[in-house]
């Protein structure tokens, strides 16, 4: 019995010892398996822990793994497990990471970071972002700048051919046009230039076609004036001057009394106001100035004198070019010198028409293009004197610009007849009797002129010359005591003169 009992108690520890070394055998065999063992702290994680979890664990095993992967194999085994702290119970898994799960986690990052990670990678996100939308801008607006530049070159290219162009310039009636032309190029490009801030704005067009309009534009008053100047240097120009020398010297004399009649009108006005001859200020100075030609009395006002002096021409005319109560003695008896200036430019205006159709034989093969755009320019280079209407028209002009340029107003007041008298008339009106006395007197109007022409029979007081004899002979009328002598412009102190006894007289009493 005992025997059978140690027999028992011999198979028995040998049982235990096999279930042992199967059990060790089983261990070893599946440590061989797996690449890496993870222990958990509860059952609960052992089943939602993925390979993101690992992966999250430690960012560096993704390293490992994907080296591991790059090798043989082909799945990469994590075991994890579970063994609670009296060891009476375990839990465990196996997690297959492919190089498909690697690629997941490298293309989303953010799966194993972190909430600081997160939170530090958004913060950076943020700054990048920013970065990248204040270079965006900053090129966005280096591009726009370089845009607008380009365009104020082309304006500046255009402000540079008609500042060439006014130098050589022929017709005058272009010189107007090509101030407007610029003014306009102004009005509408300088400003709304550096207004436009986006690169494909409709508005780049629409400048596109004014700039190339105006260019078009001053390119042909260019091509236009270069052609009347070669004619005047071509031979055909210089055989009808030759031809029409000789006649034209019997009325040289005629001619340059006429011309500095013309040329003294100015003196007889009021002060002139100087202002800036620049067509318009370009507040942001990218734009080379253009010298514009002004009127001779041309007052730049502020809109609110504008207004009030387009209600009250008259005022503001004695306000700014009158502006010395002290000299309006001196003014008021050069307008009315100013009167019968005027009338008598104007019958040597018809009388030189008369001269142009008498030489209209000699004037043989003249192209059109001349006498379309330059005829006064033409007749003068033959020796004729020009009376054209901006000398019988004077005006006193008031002009108002905005401070972007954007708005421009303008009006005149013609200085006719009727005007001037209004004007001598306020100016006496604010003379004291001390200052000036005022008589009754006539001034010398269109109706006073031609009495006198009759009275003395249309003919010349001195020389006894008359339209009778001569039908184009310009007859004036003298003061016998000239007006800078006290005399006065009343009937007994006046007398008909042909213009070359007047020219002789001059301001004699004889």
């Amino acid at each position: 019995m005992e025997y059978i009992i140690g027999l028992l108690l011999d198979y028995t520890f040998v049982l235990v010892g096999l279930f042992f070394l199967i059990g060790l055998i089983i261990l070893i065999v599946s440590l061989g398996h797996v690449d890496d063992i993870v222990r958990v702290k509860s059952s609960r994680a052992v089943y939602s822990y993925d390979y993101v979890s690992y992966f999250k664990d430690d960012n560096n095993r993704i390293y490992r793994v994907e080296n591991a992967l790059n090798g043989k194999k082909k799945v990469y085994k994590v075991k994890i497990r579970y063994i609670s702290p009296a060891g009476r119970s375990s839990r465990s898994k196996v997690i297959k990471i492919t190089p498909d799960k690697i690629n997941h986690i490298k293309e989303n990052p953010t799966l194993i970071m972190s909430s600081q990670q997160l939170k530090d990678q958004k913060k950076a996100e943020k700054e990048l972002a920013k970065k990248e939308k204040e270079a965006l801008k900053e090129q966005a607006r280096l591009m726009l700048e370089e845009k607008q530049h380009s365009y104020y070159e082309k304006v500046n290219s255009i402000i540079d051919s008609a500042n060439n162009l006014k130098s050589i310039i022929v017709i005058k009636e272009d010189q107007s046009e090509l101030d407007n032309l610029i003014a306009a190029l102004f009005d509408r490009t300088v400003n709304s230039i550096k207004k436009i801030k986006d690169m494909n704005s409709d508005e780049w067009i629409m400048l596109d076609k004014l700039i190339a309009n105006t260019a078009d534009n001053v390119q042909e008053i260019d091509s236009r004036n270069k052609k009347i100047t070669d004619y005047y240097n071509s031979s055909d120009f210089m055989q009808i001057k030759d031809t029409c020398k000789n006649l034209m010297d019997s009325q040289r004399d005629f001619n340059e009394y006429i011309e500095e009649k013309a040329e003294s009108i100015s003196t007889l006005f009021g002060s002139r106001i100087i202002r800036n001859e620049t067509v318009n200020q370009d507040k942001y100075d990218y734009i080379r100035p253009y010298k514009k030609t002004i009127s001779p009395f041309t007052a730049e006002v502020s809109s609110t004198v504008f207004a009030s002096a387009e209600n009250n021409p008259m005022d503001y005319i004695i306000k700014y070019f009158y502006p010395s109560k002290t000299s309006y003695p001196e003014q008021i008896q050069k307008l009315k010198l100013l009167i019968g200036e005027l009338e008598t430019l104007r019958e040597a205006k018809q009388i030189i028409e008369n001269y142009k159709k008498e030489y209209q034989q000699y004037l043989t093969d003249v192209p059109d293009y001349i006498t379309k755009y330059d005829e006064d320019g033409f007749y003068a280079r033959l020796g004729f004197a020009i009376i054209n209407e901006s000398v019988l028209t004077v005006e006193y002009k008031f002009t108002y610009t905005s401070n972007g340029g954007l708005a421009q107003r303008s009006f005149s007041v013609p200085m006719i007849e009727d005007t001037i008298i209004e004007l001598i008339e306020r100016l006496e009106s604010k003379l004291s009797m001390d200052s000036f006395k005022t008589e009754q007197r006539a001034l010398m109007t269109s109706k006073l002129r031609k009495h006198i022409k009759e009275r003395d029979n249309y003919t010349c007081r001195y020389c006894e010359n008359s339209t009778y004899k001569e039908p184009n002979l310009l007859l004036e009328i003298d003061h016998i005591i000239p007006i800078a002598k006290g005399g006065c412009t009343i009937e007994e102190n006046l007398q008909t003169l042909c213009w070359k006894c007047n020219r002789e007289k001059g301001s004699k009493i004889v």
